[in-house]
């Protein structure tokens, strides 16, 4: 992943692929994105960087959000995890 072409591509396919690997999530593609982004950046990620996002991450963070979300395929409890911090982060927690 050392082109920004490589990431994203990843960037933009493997929330498709989370999309149809949690059904019952009933989450579009952006939300993996939005949890990942927002868990990388420690805030709602769109008050920080401009939109959009892919063209405007480090380096490290465009590694750390493919990790997220890499990762979120083979653990539900980390993607459902982080998606409560996001949605902290949102002020969208009762």
């Amino acid at each position: 992943m050392d082109t920004a072409l490589d990431f994203k591509t990843y960037y933009l396919e493997i929330p498709e692929l989370l999309v149809s690997h949690y059904p019952d999530l009933n989450f579009q593609n952006h939300c993996y994105l939005r949890i990942a982004l927002d868990n990388v950046i420690g805030t709602k990620w769109d008050t920080q960087i401009a939109k959009p996002a892919y063209k405007h991450l480090t380096i490290d963070q465009r590694k750390l959000v493919i990790s997220y979300l890499s990762s979120y395929v083979k653990d539900k409890n980390l993607l459902l995890s982080h998606n409560m911090i996001s949605l902290a982060y949102r002020g969208k927690l009762a």
